[in-house]
């Protein structure tokens, strides 16, 4: 009988037999006593020690510690202590273990426990040998030995740091959403927290102060915030902060605390956000019919360093598109970074019949990265010319008691302008009406036109006696602007007459590609920019590279300075503008970022943004704007290339591959509907127009990698 089978037995075993002699027989009866024997020894199967908080209690528990033995109850299998723990005590059923031993039963019936005395201590451990009360030795990892393990104790240190703020930017990206309100998410671009002990999506925003113009809502749930919000909120783009769209505010703020789920602070900081309101700087204006060139003045308000964007849409009501007026092609306008005025112009017919006056409407929608303001819609009235007389109808505009006032366009007679002539010129400049209302008007357009505020500002070519009018002007909240078109040479002569006391400055742009015009602009400033009595030059604004090329005449040294994108220096014929060493070679520099046009390695768009990544050590290329656009399109060789622009993440959200926000978009057909499957990614082709293509497979084509400066 197998041994195993007989010490379950649950009788005794015996034998009966019979003596016989022949004559006599008895019974008897032969007992098989057995007594087990205990041959195996035990096995540490166990040992993966003990992890917790400085100061805490934790349990021996049987998935941490055990003994197994075959032949050998748990009440019987012991672990003998060698040596005690050195920064905490071990416990037995509640009280300090003073045996130095505990069972197995112990430990599977919880009642061992290990209390951490405090301190700095970041490890501790006690060693035993293990016996089932018979053989000597133990095996432990595979071998036997009698040797003492020791068990491992990990004390981790309680959580005394604070996180910090890691990204702290004020959001200006304002999105219309679909219930037409406007909205600026927060995400982790622009509001970013750590923390060595906390795992960065649960740290905790605490919201002190909330904003005031505008709430918080969460995009996931639709429930407003009020107290709290997490980092993993930040990071998955579920913080969205809407508007007030009855306050005419430009800025709001927040104030918040970070903390760990400890409880750990750190200071209070404040959050502040920025947009821009766009509308039109006034709703009525009153044209004579033979004016030729309306130009209608839209202002932004507000921050205004981002770009923007906004639609124009036009209302006929009585006067006839074509007939009556004709429009831009573009229908939309584009503010670019710190510009706070944009003009649109409109072309008046006219037609030398009488005619009742005719009325329409431009309307200002669809904004991008702005809000629109109250004055979305501006009226037009086109007064009949009645025998070559304009009589405008004050029913029109009643509160407005003057031409100037009213906006009203007048002709003057022919022959008040000429076509610029080559030269030396200088700038001449007549005390400003008090009105701070702007006058505009495209000179190099309209023959025989001028306004009051043109007929102060003149370029005077010098010997002639000719007078050069700007071909537009306008006021972008602190300057009017000048602009004149045509061929100019230099020295910069001003008019000496006491009157003038008005400075200028002169920006000569780049020539672009088989164009041999060059484009100056000369801005008006203020006597507070360049005091006479200092001996020193005096620029209006630092040099940078945004404004390298610029020139500025100094009058009291009687000296032309130019930036060089790093500090203004003397100008001369010989002067070269030196290029900012930003980019590496074959990189070519646009709009702050340097781009490199990769043709050699064709590839799919995930290869390309993967190439870009690690050889090129930037990303996909982002376009900002249409001009970017156009330029891209010529560097390229007019040939097809993969941008940045993909919907990977989530289908039907764009995004750039660099994190930009999506100010600027040149879809084919507008912006895809229906996706197909794989199409998430954007092929710049047939004159720069996008259209969507397949991430992973298909034809491969050239890319434009770029990186910041």
């Amino acid at each position: 009988i197998p041994q195993d089978s007989m010490l379950k037995a649950a009788l005794p075993l015996f034998a009966r037999f019979i003596i016989s002699n022949g004559l006599q027989t008895k019974h008897e009866v032969f007992e098989i006593i057995l007594e087990p024997v205990d041959r195996a020894l035990p096995v540490v199967t166990r040992n993966r020690g003990l992890r917790l908080a400085q100061g805490a209690t934790g349990l021996l528990s049987p998935d941490l510690l055990q003994l197994t033995d075959p032949d050998t109850p748990a009440e019987n299998l012991t672990f003998v202590l060698a040596r005690l723990p050195q920064h905490g005590q071990l416990y037995l059923r509640g009280t300090v273990l003073l045996q130095h031993n505990f069972t197995q039963q112990d430990v599977d019936s919880r009642d061992v426990a290990y209390r951490h005395l405090g301190g700095d201590s970041q490890a501790d451990c006690f060693t035993f040998v293990a016996t089932d009360r018979t053989n000597q030795g133990f095996v432990v990892e595979g071998r036997v030995g009698q040797e003492p393990v020791s068990f491992a104790i990990q004390v981790d240190q309680l959580d005394k740091t604070a996180p910090y703020i890691t990204h702290l930017h004020s959001p200006s990206q304002v999105g219309l959403l679909k219930n037409g309100c406007y909205g600026i998410y927060l995400t982790s671009h622009v509001l970013k927290a750590s923390d060595p002990d906390t795992d960065d999506d649960l740290i905790i925003f605490k919201i002190l102060r909330g904003p005031q113009h505008g709430h918080l809502e969460n995009t996931t749930t639709g429930e407003f915030i009020h107290e709290k919000f997490i980092q993993k909120d930040l990071n998955s783009k579920t913080i969205l902060y809407i508007i007030s769209p009855s306050l005419e505010v430009h800025s709001d703020i927040m104030e918040f605390q970070i903390m760990d789920p400890t409880g750990n602070s750190a200071a209070p900081q404040i959050l502040e956000l920025k947009w821009s309101h766009i509308e039109w700087s006034q709703t009525e204006y009153e044209v004579c019919e033979n004016v030729g060139m309306l130009s209608l003045e839209i202002t932004r308000r507000g921050y205004s360093m981002d770009s923007a964007f906004v639609s124009v849409k036009v209302n006929q009501v009585s006067a006839t598109v074509g007939k009556d007026f004709t429009l831009t092609p573009s229908k939309l306008i584009q503010f670019d970074p710190g510009m706070s005025t944009k003009m649109w112009n409109i072309a008046i017919t006219y037609d030398g019949l009488e005619e009742d006056d005719e009325a329409f409407e431009v309307i200002l929608n669809s904004p991008v990265n702005a809000v629109l303001g109250t004055k979305t819609k501006a009226a037009v009235k086109i007064l009949d010319s009645k025998g070559g007389q304009c009589q405008p109808s004050y029913s029109f505009s009643p509160n407005k008691h003057s031409a100037r006032e009213k906006n009203i366009w007048h002709p003057l007679s022919p022959g008040s302008s000429s076509p610029t002539t080559s030269g030396s010129f200088h700038l001449e400049r007549r005390p400003l009406p008090t009105s701070k209302r702007p006058a505009v008007t495209r000179g190099d357009i309209q023959q025989g036109f001028q306004s009051p505020d043109l007929s102060r500002m003149k370029l005077r070519t010098r010997g002639n006696g000719k007078t050069v009018l700007p071909s537009s002007v306008y006021r972008n909240g602190t300057d009017i602007i000048y602009n004149y078109h045509g061929m100019v040479s230099l020295p910069l002569e001003e008019d000496g007459s006491p009157s003038h006391k008005s400075k200028a400055k002169v920006s000569i742009m780049s020539q672009t590609q088989k164009t041999s015009k060059l484009a100056d602009k000369v801005e008006s400033t203020t006597d507070s920019h360049f005091p006479r009595q200092d001996p020193l030059p005096s620029f209006p604004k630092n040099c940078t590279l945004e404004l390298r090329g610029l020139l500025h005449f100094q009058e009291n040294l009687q000296e032309l300075y130019e930036c060089d994108g790093i500090a203004w220096k003397a100008w001369s014929p010989r002067t070269k503008v030196v290029e900012g060493k930003s980019c590496p070679a074959g990189w070519y520099r646009h709009s702050g970022y340097c781009h490199c046009l990769v043709t050699e390695r064709k590839g799919t768009w995930n290869s390309a943004a993967r190439a870009c990544k690690e050889h090129h050590l930037g990303s996909l290329v982002t376009v900002l704007s249409r001009q970017h656009m156009r330029w891209l399109w010529d560097i390229s060789g007019r040939k097809p290339f993969w941008i940045g622009l993909n919907d990977q993440v989530r289908a039907g959200h764009w995004e750039w591959i660099g994190g930009e926000a999506v100010t600027f978009t040149n879809w084919r057909k507008g912006p895809p509907q229906r996706m197909k499957p794989g199409k998430n990614c954007v092929l710049a082709q047939r004159q720069g127009k996008w259209q969507t293509q397949d991430c992973r497979k298909g034809k491969p084509h050239n890319y434009v990698c770029s990186r910041k400066i």
